[in-house]
């Protein structure tokens, strides 16, 4: 059996959809859109390429479950409808500040599944007491249960990049802050100077270095001091 297509592993590991469409950003020529499509999904898609907003328009024309909505999806995503889940091929400068985003949404999507360089996807997956860990580790493993589902090494994208890749799926959890706003920007400030003990950066008697806490930590010491800082 041929093993399946990135596409297809992104579009499969979503949740079926009925009721809503999917999110696709940076669909480009519409590989992930087809799967999605004929997963059963309808589309939003967010392009920012005038030249694959013209083709897109023309290849989906007659598919009246796809649309198209042209510009940069950090700032067109922000004026339409939330949805709940989210995919795509992120490039490398909007992989960071578009994931922040959705999860500091009031109602995060439910399951976001994107394909992402692997040093991203490692730092959003990190662990405590590693180099990787840092606030938007926190911030995305407070919000998200996160698992790598593929690994991608260069030779399967064309043209070839440099870099490995990953796929990963993002899902909500049951139960997530309601003041993710203020509780990113107390992690912040802890992890500002990664060298100096807490107590030095934040209003706490804590010896500790940010990355020695894990998120749950975190969380707890923003109850008892952050909301008062």
């Amino acid at each position: 059996m041929a093993e399946p297509t990135l596409a297809t592993v992104i579009a499969t590991a979503l949740p079926p959809s009925d009721t809503e469409p999917v999110q696709e950003i940076g669909p480009g020529l519409g590989a992930l859109t087809r799967a999605l499509l004929a997963a059963g999904h309808s589309v939003e898609a967010f392009e920012i390429d005038q030249g694959l907003v013209t083709w897109l328009r023309e290849e989906f024309k007659d598919e009246p479950r796809f649309q198209l909505i042209e510009g940069d999806a950090l700032k067109t995503l922000p004026h339409h409808t939330a949805r709940s889940f989210v995919c795509g091929n992120l490039p490398y400068s909007i992989s960071t500040p578009l994931l922040v985003q959705l999860a500091l949404r009031p109602a995060p999507p439910k399951t976001i599944v994107v394909t992402l360089q692997k040093e991203v996807a490692d730092r959003f997956t990190a662990l405590p007491r590693t180099s990787d860990y840092g606030a938007v580790s926190i911030l995305l493993q407070t919000v998200f249960s996160i698992e790598k589902i593929r690994q991608l090494p260069p030779e399967v994208f064309y043209p070839r990049p440099r870099v490995h890749s990953a796929v990963l799926r993002l899902t909500r959890r049951d139960s997530i802050p309601n003041d993710l706003e203020n509780f990113h920007a107390f992690v912040r400030q802890g992890f500002s100077q990664r060298r100096k003990q807490l107590q030095r950066l934040l209003p706490v008697d804590l010896a500790s270095r940010a990355e020695e806490l894990d998120p749950a930590q975190w969380r707890q010491l923003y109850e008892r001091v952050g909301r008062k800082v």
